[in-house]
């Protein structure tokens, strides 16, 4: 049995008609897996972290974390330069983005402002979706934009519906922060084998172990091949299975995930004995992974390897992982900084912190990263994906 809390401090600040329904799917099926824990917790159509009306992301009270587009305006502005390259050159219906997961709006207000500078909006036949779980976020993007004056071109769709919709996709998909958030099981080796940890309850939620089936040792093996006494590991099917499905269905475009994660081996990492697997609330992360069910985030670094496997399978093309910081900054990121140096308030003080935290190292610059898959026959030359030397010089000195 893996430690826990002590009983009084078990699923403190848990959402309790969520923690209801958890004691009752246990007592009826059994200890769940990690991932099942995982997926009511973050998925729930109700009561899970997603689905609550409460926006969690951002620097205001009550929020939990930040994303790149929530941390400063320049990330959608730079990714749409990116994508207005990738749409010149794809043609009729192919000219459409979606965004998976858009959040207060933060990215897509950025990217169609940038767009409609470029002329690429709905009168040039681009049209965007936003594929939104929650219908208390859905309300408040779509007013958003609205307000923005972008109330047309756009519409939205629910997560399972859109990935379990027949035909092709075409244009370019934008996946920001959400491979990180798809469930995954827990394993830890002990005794020369990987045992799965498990969800049982015993007056309120505990993890045990059972030993592994053979398909999630094998996995775990893969992505920990030296593993020493107690080392733990994740392993996503569920990210897997979307990353398929969307590669699957790809007929013309390009996929973008932007996440923090590893090539496969990277998770035998010493430095990373109890996995990457974290929860935050309020800015701070933890590892109660069994307290406040429903109302913190939950976790895990995305295994990049995985990503490459399957768009070999698929015939897509892949570049990548490359820094996001790189990234940025050949789409001139030091253009933008530019643009405030000569401001020296407080207020442009804290903008331009905020903007270097996008491409600096030692922030999300090197943390986060970038794998961009794409058709056959379409260009892998994106200006995102340049080396140092191509890079283009600043507008400014």
């Amino acid at each position: 049995m893996i430690p826990s809390l002590p009983l009084h401090l078990r699923a403190e600040g848990s959402d309790p008609h969520l923690l209801e329904e958890i004691r009752q799917r246990i007592r009826d099926e059994g200890p769940l897996s990690f991932a099942a824990f995982m997926d009511a917790a973050l998925y729930h159509p109700e009561y899970g972290y997603y689905a609550r009306i409460e926006d969690p992301i951002g620097a205001k009270d009550g929020r939990d974390y930040y994303t790149a587009p929530s941390r400063h305006p320049a990330f959608g502005a730079l990714l749409g330069k990116q994508v207005a390259q990738c749409l010149e050159g794809l043609r009729g219906s192919a000219r459409q983005w979606t965004e998976i997961g858009p959040g207060g709006g933060d990215l897509a207000t950025s990217m169609l402002e940038e767009l409609a500078s470029r002329g690429l909006g709905p009168a040039a036949g681009v049209f965007s979706t936003l594929v939104e779980i929650s219908p208390h976020r859905r309300l408040a993007q779509q007013r958003r934009l609205a307000a923005r004056g972008f109330g047309q071109g756009v519409d939205w769709a629910n997560p399972r519906e859109w990935i379990e919709a027949e035909g092709n996709l075409q244009g370019c998909l934008i996946a920001n922060e959400v491979l990180d958030a798809m469930p995954v099981h827990r394993l830890v080796f002990h005794d020369g084998r990987f045992s799965e940890i498990l969800v049982d309850w015993d007056e309120a939620p505990i993890e045990v172990l059972r030993l592994a089936g053979d398909d999630l040792a094998t996995l775990a093996w893969r992505q920990c091949p030296r593993p020493e006494e107690g080392h733990q590991v994740e392993v996503s099917r569920a990210a897997r299975e979307w990353v398929d499905r969307v590669a699957a269905r790809l007929e013309c475009g390009y996929l973008f995930f932007f996440d923090y994660g590893f090539l496969s081996p990277e998770a035998g990492s010493p430095r990373r004995p109890r996995g990457t697997l974290m929860a935050y609330h309020r800015h701070l992360a933890n590892e109660e992974y069994l307290r406040r069910i429903g109302r913190q985030d939950l976790t895990a670094h995305v295994d990049f390897g995985m990503i490459l496997e399957v768009a070999a399978e698929h015939g897509l093309w892949a570049r990548g992982p490359i820094a996001q910081g790189r990234f940025l900054l050949a789409l001139g990121a030091l253009d933008c900084l530019a643009d405030s140096m000569e401001d020296t308030s407080l207020e442009k003080y804290r903008d331009r912190k905020a903007l270097q935290s996008l491409f600096l190292p030692g922030g999300m610059g090197e943390s986060h990263q970038v794998v961009l898959l794409g058709t056959r026959g379409l260009d892998p030359d994106l200006t995102g994906l340049r080396p140092p030397d191509r890079w283009p010089p600043p507008a400014r000195a």
